[in-house]
Order: C-alpha cells, then sequence, then structure tokens
C-alpha cells in the first residue's frame, strides 16, 4: 500500500470514529446499501451490501469520492448534499447510479445527516436499494421502454392497430416504417454498454425530430425502432420522411468524446396494399428493411413481394451446414492483391464459398454467423488455412509469383489460444513458409479482448506470419490500437474506395499518412473502376484487390490466371 492509499485509509478510519460502534455493526447487518462520506464526500465506509450491489471492494474506493454517480448525475447529486448540508433528510428518492461495471441501476435513496457531539453536520449517510427490476416491470405495464422513455413494442401494436381500425373503408394510406440501427453491434463491442445506451437514446431523439407530430414513434427491439405514419395519401410524402430521418443520421454521434458514424436502414409496409393487420405490416416491413440491409445499409426499402427472399430456417440451415462440413462441401475462392506501382500480382484472399445442394450458393454473411453460434469456426477457419497454405504452396511450385496468401480470422478463432501452434502445423504440413501467409482480423474482433489479442498475434508474427487489418475505417477502435498492435498491413474498406466524396478522400489521405509513418503497407478494397485505381496511384496506396482486376476464382482457374494477367494489367496501367 503506497504511502497516499495509507494516508487516505487512517483519515476515513479517523472520521468515522464519530460514529457509534453499535451504529457501525448496525450498518454492517443492513441489507440495502449504504455509504458514510464526510462534507467533502469523501467516503468513510461502505457496508457488505454496498460491495454486492455496486461491485467495489471498500478497500479500493475508501478515502475516495463517491464512485456509483454518473456524470450526468452529479449536478443533482449536488444539489441533494446541499439539501442535508442544512440538517435536512432526503428520502425514497429515485435516481440512477452506475456499478463498476458501467452498468446503470435504478436506485431508491435515502440520504440523512450525520450530527456530531456538538450539533453539527459532519456527513452524511446515504441507503441505497436496487429497483431496476421493478422498475422495469412497471414500465412495462405501462408500456413504456425504460431507456428511451417511448412506447414499447406492446404499446405500438396496440396503437398501430387502433389507427387501422380507424381507417378501415378509406381511401387513407398508412404506413409502417422499421428504422434498423447499421453497424450498432460495434459501439457495443468498442465503447461498452453505457455509451450504447446513450447513443439509443440520442437516436430516438433525432428520430422524433425527423418525423415531426402526429405519428407514433416506439422501440421495438434492441436498436430498432418502428413509426407509424398516419393519412399519408401519396408514396412522396412518406418517402419525405424516411429522407428526413436518414438525413438526421448523416451527422456524427458523439460518444465518449469521440465520433461514431451510425446510419440506418429502412424498411417501409404501407396499408392496405401490404397487409391489414398490424403482424401483416410489421412482417413485410421486415422483410423490406433486410433489403435495405442487403443494399449496404443507409438507405430504405418499401415492401415488394416479388423482391422478398425466402425465409430461411436457421435450424435446418446450422445443421446442413455441420454435413457440408463432413462432407467437404465447402470451397476456397481466391481474389488477387495487386502492387499499385509496379502493377505486379502480390498475392491473393482466400474466401470461403458454400454452394448448398438445395439452395445453391449461400452467402457468407449468413453462414458464418451460423458457424460462429455453432462452434463450427474453429474447425472450418483452421481448414480455409490449411487448404490456402496447401493451394498457394502448389501454385509457388508451378511460378515464380505470387508471394502470398491472406485469410480472413473470424474473431472466436482469435480467442483460442492454441490457434499459433495450429497454424505453425499447418504451416510445417503444407511446405510455405510463414512469411507468406498473411491473417486479417477486423477492428471490433480486437476490441472485444484486446490483451488477448495482442498476446496471440504476437506470437504469430514472432512465428514469422503477416498481419493485416481489415475493413478499417468501419469499426471504432482507438487509433492508439495501431501503436500497440503487432501487424503490418491496413485495408481500408471498401466503402471510402467506392464513396467519390471529398470528405473520404481527406480521411484516406490522413489514414494512408499515418500508416506509412509507422512503416505499414495500406491495401485498397473493392477497386471496380478506372477512377477508383486513378484514386489509389493518386493518394499512394501500397497495394489493391477488387472486380477491376478480378472476381475471386475457383483453384483450378489459378494456375491459368497467373500466367494471362499481365494482358489485364497492361490494360489498366494504359488508361
Amino acid at each position: 500500500m503506497d504511502k497516499v492509499e495509507h494516508g487516505r485509509r487512517l483519515y476515513a478510519e479517523a472520521h468515522f470514529q464519530l460514529i457509534s460502534e453499535p451504529f457501525n455493526v448496525f450498518i454492517d447487518h443492513m441489507t440495502d446499501a449504504v455509504d458514510v462520506v464526510d462534507l467533502s464526500g469523501n467516503l468513510l465506509k461502505v457496508n457488505g451490501a454496498f460491495e454486492h450491489m455496486y461491485g467495489w471492494k471498500e478497500s479500493e474506493i475508501i478515502g475516495h469520492k463517491l464512485p456509483v454517480i454518473p456524470p450526468d448525475y452529479l449536478r443533482e447529486a449536488e444539489s441533494l448534499h446541499d439539501r442535508v448540508k442544512n440538517g435536512s433528510k432526503v428520502s425514497g428518492y429515485e435516481t440512477i447510479r452506475v456499478n463498476k461495471e458501467g452498468t446503470r441501476i435504478h436506485t431508491l435513496l435515502t440520504i440523512s445527516p450525520l450530527i456530531d457531539k456538538k450539533g453539527n453536520v459532519s456527513g452524511y449517510i446515504g441507503i441505497s436499494r436496487d429497483i431496476t427490476e421493478q422498475k422495469k416491470a412497471v414500465n412495462e405495464l405501462t408500456f413504456m421502454d425504460q431507456l428511451t422513455n417511448l412506447p414499447n413494442r406492446s404499446c405500438f401494436r396496440d396503437r398501430s392497430q387502433a389507427e387501422l381500425n380507424k381507417v378501415q373503408g378509406s381511401q387513407n394510406k398508412v404506413a409502417l416504417i422499421l428504422v434498423n440501427l447499421d453497424r450498432f453491434s460495434l459501439i457495443n463491442d468498442s465503447f461498452g454498454q453505457p455509451a450504447a445506451d446513450f447513443l439509443l437514446k440520442e437516436a430516438a431523439n433525432r428520430l422524433m425530430r425527423s418525423i415531426g407530430t402526429g405519428h407514433v414513434l416506439a422501440r421495438v427491439g434492441g436498436d430498432e425502432f418502428a413509426v407509424m405514419c398516419s393519412n399519408r395519401n401519396q408514396k412522396r410524402d412518406i418517402i419525405q420522411i424516411v429522407r428526413n430521418v436518414l438525413r438526421q443520421f448523416q451527422a456524427p454521434f458523439h460518444v465518449d468524446n469521440r465520433e461514431a458514424d451510425v446510419t440506418g436502414s429502412i424498411g417501409i409496409s404501407v396499408f392496405p396494399q401490404d397487409g391489414q393487420t398490424f403482424e401483416a405490416l410489421f412482417k413485410n416491413a421486415r422483410a423490406a428493411l433486410l433489403q435495405a440491409k442487403r443494399a449496404g445499409g443507409n438507405t430504405y426499402c418499401f415492401y415488394d413481394k416479388n423482391h422478398e427472399h425466402p425465409r430461411v430456417d436457421r435450424y435446418q440451415l446450422a445443421s446442413d451446414l455441420k454435413k457440408a462440413v463432413q462432407r467437404g462441401e465447402l470451397e476456397v475462392h481466391y481474389q488477387p492483391i495487386v502492387e499499385v506501382e509496379r502493377n505486379i500480382i502480390r498475392g491473393f484472399e482466400a474466401l470461403i464459398r458454400w454452394k448448398h445442394q438445395r439452395m445453391g450458393w449461400i452467402s457468407p454473411a449468413e453462414f458464418i454467423p451460423l458457424a460462429e453460434e455453432t462452434g463450427l469456426i474453429n474447425p472450418i477457419g483452421l481448414w480455409v488455412i490449411q487448404k490456402a497454405c496447401h493451394d498457394m504452396k502448389q501454385l509457388q511450385r508451378l511460378h515464380a509469383s505470387p508471394k502470398m496468401i491472406a485469410v480472413n480470422l473470424s474473431p472466436l478463432q482469435l480467442e483460442n489460444k492454441q490457434l499459433p501452434k495450429q497454424i505453425r502445423d499447418i504451416l510445417r504440413a503444407s511446405g510455405l513458409a510463414a512469411n507468406r501467409l498473411e491473417l486479417e482480423i477486423t477492428e471490433s474482433s480486437i476490441a472485444k479482448n484486446v490483451e488477448t489479442a495482442i498476446e496471440t498475434l504476437q506470437d504469430l508474427v514472432t512465428m514469422g506470419v503477416q498481419i493485416s487489418i481489415d475493413d478499417f475505417g468501419t469499426g471504432y477502435s482507438s487509433l492508439s490500437y495501431l501503436k500497440r498492435l503487432p501487424f503490418h498491413n491496413l485495408k481500408i474498406d471498401k466503402s471510402f474506395i467506392q464513396s467519390g466524396k471529398v470528405e473520404d478522400e481527406a480521411i484516406l489521405k490522413a489514414v494512408i499518412m499515418i500508416a506509412h509513418q509507422l512503416q505499414k503497407k495500406v491495401v485498397a478494397e473493392g477497386v471496380e473502376t478506372f477512377d477508383q485505381f486513378e484514386l489509389l496511384n493518386r493518394l499512394h496506396f501500397d497495394y489493391f484487390q477488387g472486380y477491376l482486376v478480378s472476381k475471386p476464382m475457383p483453384v483450378e482457374l489459378l494456375s491459368h490466371y497467373v500466367n494471362q494477367y499481365a494482358t489485364k494489367i497492361a490494360e489498366i496501367k494504359m488508361v
């Protein structure tokens, strides 16, 4: 224990002697959380119930300021303490407190003054009770969402059905609009739950501003909101509302003194043509929302039964995926990675593909999450690395190039402590040199457990394996990670390459400058046009990949492609 901490403890012990021993024992046996502070707000004592409720041990916080008050409630707390300073008692006060993990707790608070022998107020005693579950139950009974104070899904359903009953037989249209926040899970991963809750409340405020009055707005899921718009006679009226919503989400959110770009995807169904009950309209609005998500997000789609994808039975698909692994039905396709300056193939990225026996090609966006949920991701991921290393070694025997193969790592693979040993065994079996293998990780996979990720990556780098940070710019990891993480390349997400916006080009310049100063290479993804290729030259990218050069191809075509690619590259160079 250092001198400062020791001094705090002696200070607390000396001041707590003002309280009688029987009262001390009484506090320790109370089932409600108790804290005792002096007039300056320094903690003198907490009981066991406080430690259990808030997560801090007395030894951690004694002599410090009370740590359970959220920043946005500090002014309220000061006001309560001022009342108690004058000898008053605050009883049955509902407020918000926060535990050690950052979770907010609805609290019923009582604060009483401590009176010394001279009759003066010498401190305060606070008694707090967790009423989070009671508040939740009350909110559910009153149909309110406790975080945003918007109607919840039950209330929204009842009010929407009542509106539909009113317009039956009229010419009025009613639109049900679903709004889902794009990439919201990254906020939870990178910023934590309190920040994510703050963003949801701010999103609710923006939605209220964008839709105006006369409509029902509700929070119907974790990061999903719904709007019931009445008396919309023209489709353009609905379009105006959703454009207002999208416009409100263009400005970045400010979370923990950082900017977070979170856009919205919107699905719309219209009464009566898309359904005459709430359930039908909600189902079809969700189908339209999924269509907006597939289009890349930050857009809206009206329900169109001709474009509705058949509903996939996830349980059956998971079972089929397990069988596909056992039967060897998965494939690895390869997309070239090209050096910008010399126009030569640097290597290939290995991309997993699955052709279902009945449903045809299944998107990795659908079956990779299933693989992660069912525990198949580790054997599948290792198989892809093994196959890619073997195929690349075979290709190297036929040609002097390419030099490397890149393979994506799932966040769950990165948590596997056996990963470095497993990769070492794969490299030894295939004969591929470690520096010819490049593993790609995303920002969000790092953010979940930074220290574990760094340790695993350092083991791989020591082995000689190359590391790339994939989809850079879409997550919210601190730039300080770039200094701490062992990596060799940054892969810039295609949204920056394809946008054509001046502000995105400015961001690219800054990122490339930082990367090059750190002696890292920069790779552009999703290059599809000659204009985008010219951007790479102008900004001094190191490598690129995309449909401009080639779509991913099966291994059987690699040898032919390596022989013929010079013609394609020459065409690009001449333009």
